[in-house]
């Protein structure tokens, strides 16, 4: 039974949302040729919304299509990278800021239980949980913003590049989540400047993260 608190989804929407978390997840990897009888098979998907969910991330840029050749994941093209980490990092400081200064006690204790699922997700070696907690701490830092067409972009600017690729360096990680518990800490005096500049810095190390992983030769 559809539970009364959630939206229904329609079959392109879960066909979109299962294709989609299979790419940022790592399962179908960058250049990698991909059929679409394959996505049937793979994710139980039926005909026309796997076609359907084809169509719209192609549009979205994480399917792409070329003639002669069908259809593969997109690579990964490292000034695109920048330059979608560089958007993030203004929309997400800037949500981040405005939600802190008016942050709900409902907000702070969810980006807490966000963050320590993040450290046990870590400790299990459990990479998609921890994607999952990293989510719903970014959302909760920035759900009091009061800004549908902001938090929208932000979704957007998020699902552009694999998230799998960064949870898989511990190094990374681990940083990540000080980075976290940094923000926390402004987050929770709802300090709204505080708050935007320490998250600006967590993304702008995430792309130097990102930077060292698509130099090296293994990446693809």
């Amino acid at each position: 039974m559809q539970d009364a608190r959630t939206p229904f989804l329609t079959k392109r929407e879960v066909a979109v949302a299962k294709v989609k978390d299979a790419i940022l997840a790592g399962r179908y990897r960058p250049g990698q040729a991909l059929r679409q009888v394959q996505l049937m098979a793979d994710l139980d998907l039926g005909a026309t919304p796997a076609r359907e969910a084809v169509l719209e991330l192609v549009a979205k840029g994480l399917l792409v299509h070329e003639s002669h050749r069908g259809m593969r994941v997109a690579g990964l093209d490292a000034e695109r990278v920048r330059h979608v980490y560089s958007v993030r990092a203004l929309l997400e400081s800037e949500a981040a800021r405005v939600s802190a200064a008016v942050a709900s006690d409902g907000a702070i204790d969810r980006a807490r239980r966000a963050l320590q699922a993040m450290k046990t997700a870590l400790a299990a070696n459990d990479l998609k949980k921890l994607s999952a907690a990293d989510g719903r701490f970014h959302q909760a830092l920035c759900e009091d913003a009061g800004n549908p067409v902001l938090l929208h972009l932000i979704e957007q600017m998020r699902e552009q590049f694999p998230r799998y690729m960064l949870w898989r360096s511990p190094g990374r990680v681990r940083q990540s989540i000080q980075e976290h518990e940094k923000i926390l800490q402004r987050f929770a005096l709802r300090d709204g400047p505080g708050t935007a500049k320490v998250v600006r810095q967590h993304i702008l190390n995430g792309l130097d993260a990102f930077d060292a992983i698509l130099q090296a030769p293994t990446v693809r």
